[in-house]
């Protein structure tokens, strides 16, 4: 994944997000904020979704999800 921090503010966080179906994945989502509380994120942004990368596949390709956010049962923080 190629660095853009000249194009948009990057603040990524490592996390686990259970979705309404049963799968869990682990992965980063860029928070934007550097202050700013992963809870905070989700309550704050008006986005319906969520872009979280991948770490479980290989290292040469990460797998990109954008997640509705009304089918996110919980998300938990890995740091």
């Amino acid at each position: 994944m190629k660095n853009l921090r000249g194009a948009y503010a990057t603040n990524f966080k490592k996390v686990t997000v259970k979705i309404s179906d049963g799968s869990i994945i682990k992965g980063k989502i860029n928070i934007r904020e550097t202050n700013q509380r992963l809870s905070d994120f989700f309550r704050s942004s008006e986005d319906q979704f969520i872009t979280l990368v991948s770490e479980e596949s290989k290292e040469d390709s990460q797998n990109v999800f954008f997640v509705n956010k009304q089918y996110i049962v919980w998300v938990g923080p890995e740091d």
